[in-house]
């Protein structure tokens, strides 16, 4: 990457905008920012291996989940070029074996997840059995070919990573290749990704990082899973340097016809158009599409208005990816300003430390950490560093969270207001809480496992925000949430007290206490948060 003031000016404002994170044990993995074809930013931050004290580096290789999806979406188009087929065929043409029920499913609603064919990731035992064990595509296939469609086909958008394993059949019977195969003789050794491929469990993947948790500043390896489970669906691995080539390529007509790219990246009616979600962020188009899997989190985003691309790896699970794509992206346009900090003396500071109790078993802990920085521990939750950006006022450096403090007329620091999210809770000062601190947030065993009946039952109730509803109740060994006017959708238990949907995009943490149980949920979805508190009067419902 060439210096000029440009990118160093930007190089600084983006470094100030990651470490943050990496400090609060919320990001490690590697960036790349690019503006009309200039690689403005490329930094690797935290460990590739924490055992050696490996470093990452931008060369580093990461699992990318998801992502992949687009490399099979643009797979099945190249095909398309070639007249081998037609996003139009039926599946029932190239996959005989398929129940009757997915014959005449499509080509293009299996790329545009409408066809209703349920995910096999949703199954109730993916994480606890399923996910250990190597598998063919076809028997990846034949999890969930007993279960009903869950949508009449082309009606209703319900994201299926099983829709993408059969996208990569359908290539390998029209081919004769693997999907693996396709993959590097038509789109990576051609286009110069030599640190892309599809991993094998037992393969050595040199520059690899290992996948981690991290769960109160406590970094462990991440689940187990094998490999040939996520396929067309999941399963390459590559580096930002590759996936910025790729989208390059991609944009510029060299991997598919200019007619087929615009096919690929148009909005199909759902958000979605093959293998990206399609949007918009700030007025401007936004193309991107993420990528989670067991010890990694991804996002490939791209502003094409501006010539914009984002990329964030990383070796880490649940972390902030998304907002720190977002906000690397804004500052680039210009758009985002990092909160105004005063600097505070330590008695100005320490009018802030103690408890204050937002609600029942909920608390805010604040403390100090060195002479000028302030600390806020809400229960159940990471600490957030905080900035002074105004009298009484701090934001949260990692979070879009926002603490008012409110004074008796004495001048004494009687209460404080936070925001959240579009959600306000208040909070008055107590001497009661500050015994508890926290230990009273350990959220997890030391020891990762998946979530039986008799725990999933903690999770059932009501929880209200200030927009909407949710409704946690158990079928069976599975967990339903639906949100206010949504349908019930299932949560696939992932780790700690965090649930997957896969079909809303989205994750759920519950947050609880020792000593009062579970006593909210937060809701992470599209790179936003939103919590809601559980209704323990059900008649206050």
């Amino acid at each position: 990457m060439c210096s000029t003031p440009r990118t160093e000016k930007y190089a600084k404002e983006a470094q100030e905008i990651v470490t943050p994170f990496v400090r609060g044990d919320l990001f490690s993995g590697v960036v790349l920012v690019a503006k009309q074809g200039e690689v403005i930013f490329r930094e690797a931050f935290g460990f590739a291996n924490r055992e050696w004290a490996i470093p990452n580096t931008p060369d580093t290789r990461f699992r990318i989940g998801s992502i992949t999806k687009q490399f099979t979406a643009a797979a099945i188009l190249r095909l398309a070029d070639r007249g081998k087929l037609s996003v139009a065929d039926r599946l029932g043409q190239y996959l005989s074996y398929v129940p009757d029920s997915w014959q005449d499913v499509t080509l293009h609603q299996l790329l545009t997840h409408t066809s209703g064919i349920p995910s096999y990731t949703n199954l109730p035992d993916f994480s606890s059995r399923i996910s250990l064990e190597e598998r063919t595509p076809r028997a990846v296939m034949e999890l969930t070919r007993d279960q009903p469609l869950e949508c009449v086909p082309g009606e209703q958008f319900r994201y299926s990573n099983t829709g993408y394993t059969l996208l990569g059949s359908v290539l390998e019977s029209i081919t004769g290749q693997t999907y693996a195969d396709f993959l590097h003789d038509e789109f990576f050794e051609p286009l110069g990704m030599r640190d892309s491929g599809y991993e094998h469990t037992t393969q050595i993947i040199e520059r690899r990082a290992d996948g981690y948790t991290c769960v109160d500043g406590r970094w462990r390896h991440a689940r187990y899973i094998a490999m040939s489970l996520p396929y067309a669906a999941g399963g390459l691995y590559s580096t930002v340097d590759d996936l910025y080539r790729w989208s390059q390529a991609l944009m510029k007509g060299d991997v598919i016809r200019p007619d087929t790219l615009e096919a690929m990246l148009r909005d199909h009616g759902q958000g979605y158009g093959y293998g990206w979600f399609i949007a918009t962020a700030d007025e401007r188009r936004f193309i991107h599409h993420g990528g989670a899997i067991n010890g990694f989190l991804g996002t490939l985003d791209l502003r094409p208005d501006d010539d914009l691309t984002t990329i964030v790896l990383a070796n880490l699970q649940a972390c902030e990816v998304p907002m720190i794509a977002t906000r690397l992206a804004r500052a680039s346009l210009g758009l985002y300003q990092p909160p105004r900090e005063l600097v505070l003396d330590t008695s100005k500071l320490d009018e802030y430390v103690g408890a204050f109790q937002i609600g029942p078993g909920h608390f805010l802990e604040m403390s100090r950490s060195g002479d000028q920085i302030l600390c806020a521990h809400l229960t159940g939750r990471r600490p957030h560093t905080l900035a002074c950006s105004a009298p009484d006022l701090f934001v949260s450096k990692t979070s879009d969270v926002e603490m008012t403090f409110n004074r008796t007329t004495e001048g004494t620091v009687s209460s404080v207001t936070v925001r959240e999210h579009g959600a306000t809770f208040n909070g008055q000062r107590t001497d009661k809480a500050v015994g508890q601190k926290l230990d009273e947030t350990a959220v997890e065993n030391d020891l990762d496992i998946a979530a039986d009946p008799p725990a999933l039952s903690q999770y059932v109730g009501r929880y209200r925000h200030p927009r909407m509803h949710f409704e946690v109740t158990l079928s069976g060994d599975q967990l339903l949430v639906q949100a206010t006017k949504q349908p019930k959708l299932r949560a696939v238990f992932e780790n700690d007290r965090t649930f997957v949907i896969e079909e809303a995009q989205a994750k759920i943490t519950f947050e609880h206490t020792d000593r009062n149980g579970v006593w909210a949920l937060m809701l992470l979805q599209a790179g936003a948060r939103l919590r809601a508190f559980k209704l323990f009067d059900m008649s206050a419902a």
